[in-house]
C-alpha cells in the first residue's frame, strides 16, 4: 500500500492523493461559481504550487549540506518535502488571497478546505489499510564475496536495507551515494541487497562502476521483495533496532532523504 503499481509503473500515493484533493477542490470551486459566490478556481493552482514550493524549500534548507548543487535541490524525485511547511504556506496563502479578494472570502476557504479534507482523509485511510510490516525474516543471505549473513543478527542496531538491481536506472543513480554513506555512517548499518541477480553480474557491475560498498547481500529468489511486499525498485527499508520497519521509501533516495530516514531511526525509542 506504499505505492500504486500499474504494470511497470510504480506511483507513490502522495502525488496521487494531492491530485485527488486538487480535483475535488476544483469541483467545489465550480459549485461556488455557479451559486454566485465568486470564482475561486483560478486561485487553487497557484496556492497548490505555493504549498509545494514552500514544502520543498523548507526540506532543502533543513538538509542544505546534502544538496551539493542547485540542480539537485530542484530534483524532486527523492520526494523530500516538509509537510508542515506546505500546509502552513497553503493556509497563509488562502488567508491572503481571501483578504485581497472580498468576493472570495467564503468560497475560496471553503473550496481549499474541501480539497484539504479529502487529502487528509485519503492519507488516513491509506494508513489504516496499510498492513503491519513484518519484522526481519529469520533467513540468511549470501554475502557478495563469500559467507552468509543471518538477517536476525542485524537486530540490536538500526539498519537501512536497500533493495536494488543492476538493471534499475534509479538504483544505479543512488548507489554511489549509498555506498559512500555506508562507509561513513556511524551507529546505523547500511546494507545493500541485490534482488534476483547472480553474484557474477553484481560483482562485474560494481567493478565497472568503481564502487565498493562494505556490505552487499544477494537475494537470488527475491525473498525480501516478497516479504515486505515491495512494489518496485529501488525500495529502502529503515529498520529500528528491534527489527521492525519504521519507514519504507519507494523510489530513488537522495543524500537528504537518506539523512532524514537515518535521523528518524536515531530518534526511535526502539533504537
Amino acid at each position: 500500500m506504499d505505492a500504486l503499481r500499474l504494470g511497470p509503473l510504480v506511483l507513490p500515493w502522495g502525488p496521487l492523493v494531492l491530485a485527488l484533493g486538487y480535483t475535488v477542490a476544483m469541483f467545489a470551486a465550480g459549485a461556488a461559481r455557479r451559486a454566485g459566490r465568486g470564482d475561486p478556481e483560478p486561485a487553487l493552482l497557484p496556492l497548490l504550487v505555493l504549498a509545494l514550493v514552500a514544502a520543498r524549500l523548507a526540506f532543502v534548507l533543513q538538509h542544505l549540506a546534502d544538496y551539493p548543487t542547485a540542480l539537485s535541490m530542484l530534483d524532486i524525485r527523492d520526494r523530500g518535502f516538509d509537510a508542515w511547511a506546505g500546509w502552513l504556506a497553503g493556509l497563509l496563502g488562502v488567508a491572503f488571497w481571501a483578504w485581497r479578494r472580498p468576493a472570495l472570502r467564503r468560497s475560496l476557504p471553503a473550496s481549499a478546505a474541501t480539497g484539504a479534507a479529502v487529502v487528509l482523509a485519503a492519507l488516513g485511510l491509506l494508513q489504516l489499510a496499510q498492513p503491519p510490516r513484518p519484522p526481519l525474516p529469520a533467513i540468511s543471505l549470501p554475502r557478495l564475496g563469500g559467507g552468509e549473513l543471518a538477517l536476525q543478527s542485524l537486530r540490536g542496531r538500526p539498519v537501512v536495507l536497500n533493495l536494488w538491481a543492476t538493471w534499475c536506472p534509479p538504483c544505479r543513480r543512488e548507489l554511489p551515494m549509498l555506498a559512500q554513506a555506508a562507509r561513513r555512517e556511524q551507529g546505523v548499518r547500511i546494507v545493500l541487497v541485490d534482488e534476483g541477480e547472480p553474484a557474477a553480474r553484481v560483482a562485474d557491475f560494481l567493478r565497472r562502476e568503481n564502487l565498493a560498498p562494505p556490505e552487499v547481500l544477494l537475494d537470488a529468489h527475491n525473498v525480501l521483495m516478497a516479504h515486505y511486499r515491495a512494489p518496485g525498485f529501488p525500495t529502502t527499508l529503515f529498520i529500528a533496532a528491534d527489527g521492525r520497519v519504521q519507514r519504507m521509501h519507494i523510489g530513488e533516495l537522495s543524500a537528504a532523504t537518506l539523512a532524514q530516514g537515518v535521523a528518524e531511526l536515531r530518534r526511535s525509542p526502539a533504537s
